[in-house]
């Protein structure tokens, strides 16, 4: 009686190891075709403002490209990282400064970021196509019917800020301003940067920003024009 007994015994761990391998493997299969998909995230609700397709340089229109590295300045000239320890560390919004204009970021803008920062704040801005607008022309004009070397651009701008990052449930606090940027601006890639040569896939390949590329720079910065 006990050899029978054993013997189901036997036959029943048989069953359980077997069962056991066939789950593991199934597991091993399952796992060798998963796959992780990436998402980014979207800055915005709208579909239209969301990240889309790359879009090629020769298709897109001098002032497109214009708008669309002003956004990009604006956006470096006023975002709040939450316990950002180095504030005047902006390479991008550097290369794209002229001495003065970065000058005047540093002791007016960033005074109030670093703030911000510390107080683990969080801030983001956005403009808008039409928030963007020719102020009027440098006396530096010519009459050639060339365009101009420096040009002020009206540009109306929009924060959200949180003034605790990381807290869903917190609404972020909107408010809206004007800058006038001071701009000499050219469609096309810079032949130097800081003054050397470079290469253009060592730059892209190092991590910096591809707005620093462009033959754009901000010349000037007033938080209004006097007539």
């Amino acid at each position: 009686m006990n050899k029978i007994k054993s013997f189901f015994v036997g036959i029943f761990l048989l069953m359980a190891i077997f069962a056991m391998v066939v789950l593991a493997s199934l597991i091993y299969a399952a796992c060798e075709r998963s796959s992780v998909k990436s998402y980014i995230f979207q800055m915005e609700n709208n579909s239209n403002q969301r990240v889309g397709m790359l879009q090629n340089l020769d298709d897109m229109s001098a002032s497109d490209l214009r708008n669309k590295l002003i956004k990009k300045y604006v956006s470096e000239y006023f975002k709040v990282i939450p316990g950002d320890k180095d504030i005047e560390n902006r390479p991008t919004l550097k290369t794209m400064s002229g001495a003065n204009a970065f000058n005047y970021w540093k002791t007016n803008e960033a005074k109030t970021i670093a703030e911000m920062s510390e107080k683990k704040m969080f801030r983001i801005v956005r403009v808008r196509d039409d928030g963007i607008a020719i102020y009027n022309k440098t006396e530096n004009d010519n009459d050639g019917g060339q365009e101009p070397e420096s040009v002020y651009y009206k540009v109306r701008y929009y924060t959200s800020t949180w003034t605790e990052s990381n807290v869903l449930e917190k609404e972020p606090l909107y408010d809206q301003g004007t800058m006038y940027l001071e701009i000499k601006f050219e469609p096309g890639l810079r032949k130097t940067i800081d003054g050397r040569n470079y290469d253009t896939r060592k730059y892209l390949e190092s991590g910096k920003n591809p707005a620093g590329l462009f033959k754009f720079r901000v010349i000037s910065i007033e938080d209004s024009i006097k007539k």
